[in-house]
């Protein structure tokens, strides 16, 4: 363990349509077989080059909050122990712009936007392509010492500039801790006749938000320099080089991108993309021995990049529309859910249960509740870290690459997400708004910025070891199978005690659909640290192991801690499993077992018994 852990502080063109959201295998005479470990190498041409699909991919549907590897759609309010009905998808989405979305601040926390009464200008694609981002780790010393130039410079500026410091990490706040509504003329989206708060998490919304917002963030850091050929470095945890918090953020408080509020634990340790399912665990050193320990944690964290990005549907990886109507909430995808999530929690400051202000608690403007998790582990503070801008540049970048070299494309066609508008603060010497919509942002040659090829030239996690956990086959998995009762339902969930569910049937497969293993009626507090895995006919007593370096390994519900202290949240995971049963050689079975592994001491409720079914 080196002395920077003590000191941290302390001291792009669409190229394909959109495909389903959970992809069907083209038919051929003999079925495409999935292999588990890949050998892809990526070119670093053009964006019509070294495209990868079709790859063998495990398709994992997700359907919602900060779920890792899982997706999971939340709803607020009581859970009722009701079954799935009652939980009806939204059949439209809600429009999106500044005339629906009013921020009130009754808290006087200042995080609003400051009044001006000019109007919005719309957005102008940008005719250049000026600025490269780079992986933070490797940025030249000139480099280096510009980013931590335009950071202070940022810092200085007054609070009455929306392009401060202060300023730009309030924007995160007051769309990440309910200081924004959705405001409806209609009644419909009401509840108790209060408008429903609106949040840039947890729904399509949460790609292009973000990039927009970094996007200004990134011109203002160039502009306060004289530079505007700077570009925002991305923190590449996706590579096993940086698999750490960049050094470049340590330090002392002289240093303007170092942060006190951080788990000092985790600051020289190797990253844990699958964080939170094996909490107990020492941190690794990441400057310590290159042993097994290590490599395992390293190819743990590659299989997770591969489930995150290996997927074709947009709804699976961008996320579901944005309704206010039934479901309260949207449903995000796996760049939100996975990795993003992960490392939020990783970095971001546990305080221990209660806190106040004395003790290190951040007050929700939401409940007045007090939260026990910051910066980066809460979404309310996040952007009080300078590292939290370089996290979302490689957030962008995992977009980047799904659409481009990964063949994604625009992924969503329909023109409420096209024509969703926010509007954002430019130009530091003289700021005025700028009305930019979702299509604007779609390439990121329109916003002057691209990638570095040659560090994306080869991109390790689309070669990930993943193996069984226990032998699987036709004898050996009807062998294995439970013979534990079937739990009875709504049941609470204790960490570290397997939950069986045996004989959860399998519907006949239907030509064009994908098979979904939906668990309904989730209830958990949204301020906590949430995580449960699910996994497909494995033994109980090899149930604790799972983790996505297994084919066994289904998805997981995890939650990133928000606003909502003492209210109840209602939660649902949706995993396409079709994959997962044709690796197991369960593709024919009439049933199957499902084994949830509760991963955290937050109190879980699961009101409904989980289902398989067929969907497009």
């Amino acid at each position: 363990m080196n002395g920077s852990m003590a000191s941290a502080c302390a001291t792009s063109r669409p190229l394909a349509s959109a495909p389903s959201a959970c992809p069907s295998k083209k038919t051929t005479a003999a079925r495409f077989r999935r292999r588990r470990t890949v050998s892809c190498r990526a070119t670093a041409g053009g964006d019509n080059d070294g495209l990868l699909w079709p790859l063998p991919r495990r398709d994992v549907m997700l359907n919602g909050l900060t779920g890792v590897a899982a997706g999971l759609a939340w709803y607020p309010g009581v859970a009722s122990g009701a079954d799935s009905s009652t939980t009806s998808p939204c059949t439209a989405a809600d429009k999106v712009n500044e005339k629906v979305l009013q921020c009130t601040d009754t808290a006087n926390q200042k995080p609003c936007p400051l009044v001006s009464p000019s109007s919005p200008v719309d957005f102008t694609p940008e005719t250049k392509v000026k600025r490269v981002r780079q992986a933070v780790h490797l940025l030249s010393r000139e480099n280096q010492e510009k980013y931590k130039e335009a950071v202070a410079k940022m810092k200085a500026l007054p609070e009455s500039n929306p392009l401060s410091f202060k300023a730009q990490a309030a924007i995160h706040q007051a769309y990440c801790d309910s200081y924004y509504s959705y405001h409806r003329s209609s009644s419909a989206a009401k509840k108790d006749g209060v408008d429903p708060a609106f949040d840039v998490h947890f729904s399509w919304i949460f790609a292009p938000w973000h990039r927009m917002y970094i996007y200004f963030y990134e011109r203002a850091l160039g502009q306060l320099i004289g530079d505007d050929t700077f570009a925002l470095p991305f923190w590449s945890w996706d590579h096993p080089a940086g698999m750490v918090v960049p050094a470049l953020f340590k330090g002392s408080f002289v240093n303007p991108l170092c942060n006190p509020n951080r788990n000092m634990a985790n600051v020289d340790a190797l990253v844990d993309l699958d964080y939170l399912s094996h909490k107990d665990d020492k941190p690794i050193d990441f400057k310590g021995p290159k042993d097994e320990k290590y490599k395992d944690l390293v190819n743990r964290n590659l299989c997770t990049i591969y489930t995150q990005q290996v997927r074709k549907g947009p709804e699976s990886f961008l996320g579901e529309k944005y309704c206010t109507a039934i479901e309260g909430r949207g449903s995000a995808g796996t760049l939100e859910s996975m990795a993003h999530t992960a490392m939020h929690v990783w970095v971001g400051k546990p305080t221990t249960k209660p806190c106040d202000a004395s003790t290190g608690g951040v007050l929700s403007h939401k409940d007045g509740a007090f939260n026990c998790n910051n910066d980066m582990g809460f979404l309310g503070t996040a952007g009080n870290d300078p590292v939290f801008y370089s996290h979302h540049a490689n957030v962008d970048r995992m977009w980047h690459l799904w659409s481009t070299r990964l063949g994604g494309g625009q992924g969503i066609t329909d023109t409420d997400w096209l024509d969703a508008t926010f509007v954002f603060y430019d130009d530091v010497k003289s700021p005025r708004k700028v009305r930019i919509k979702f299509r604007d942002v779609l390439d990121t040659r329109d916003l002057g910025y691209t990638y570095d090829a040659e560090y994306d030239r080869d991109l390790p996690w689309l070669r990930p070891k993943i193996t069984k956990l226990v032998p699987h086959g036709k004898e050996s998995g009807a062998a294995a199978r439970s013979s534990a009762a079937a739990p009875v339902f709504p049941l609470a969930l204790t960490k570290g005690q397997v939950v069986e569910v045996p004989a959860v049937a399998v519907p006949a497969r239907e030509a064009g659909k994908e098979q979904l293993l939906v668990i309904d009626g989730i209830e958990f507090d949204p301020q906590a640290n949430n995580k449960f895995d699910v996994a497909i006919n494995l033994p109980a007593d090899k149930a604790l192991q799972v983790g996505p370096q297994y084919k066994e390994y289904a998805g997981s519900f995890a939650v990133v801690p928000g606003s909502g202290g003492g209210e109840t949240r209602i939660g649902k995971v949706t995993l396409c499993i079709t994959d997962v049963l044709y690796d197991l050689d369960a593709e024919d079975d009439s049933s199957v077992d499902v084994v949830i592994v509760p991963r955290t001491d937050a109190k879980v409720t699961i009101n409904v018994r989980p289902i398989i079914k067929n969907r497009n």
